[in-house]
């Protein structure tokens, strides 16, 4: 009997605790989050022949038309020139790339900018690099002079 009212005296008080539970809910509201950093600022051909054709741009190869990118989400690239000056005449194409080595026009999706914007590419989600590549084109009846054109490049969700 003593053993009993031990026992009794043990498991009383476990079963009079009362067990309290409840289900918690945790949110969290995660923004868009596009950062785009251009590491460049100009591209100069130089002199280019008339009758050049697809003349990459100078230090290309080496992946010096860069942009820092960091993005939870994709993102289009567009891009769109202004007239070339003093005579638009002159042909640029664009591409885009994850990696330098592919900027040649063999390996990636190369675009004739115009003056009206065009989706050029795209990127996934990253946090990385993505690399620019420009070719110029010019016809052998160019007149001589310097020329300029400015482009625009935006990145946008997708």
């Amino acid at each position: 009997m003593k053993k009993m009212m031990l026992i009794l005296a043990i498991l009383l008080p476990m079963l009079a605790l009362p067990v309290i539970a409840d289900n918690i809910t945790v949110t969290a509201d995660v923004p868009t989050y596009v950062s785009v950093v251009f590491n460049y600022n100009t591209v100069s051909f130089g002199a280019v022949q008339p009758g050049s054709t697809d003349v990459p741009a100078p230090g290309q190869a080496n992946g010096i038309y860069n942009v820092t990118v960091k993005s939870n989400l994709e993102l289009n690239v567009i891009a769109y020139r202004s007239a070339w000056s003093p005579y638009d005449g002159l042909t640029l194409k664009f591409g885009v790339a994850v990696d330098s080595l592919f900027l040649d026009p063999k390996f990636i999706t190369t675009k004739i900018l115009t003056t009206d914007p065009q989706v050029v590419g795209g990127i996934s989600a990253t946090d990385g690099t993505h690399y620019h590549g420009y070719w110029l084109t010019v016809p052998t009846t160019q007149a001589p002079g310097s020329y300029s054109t400015t482009v625009t490049i935006t990145y946008q969700p997708a």
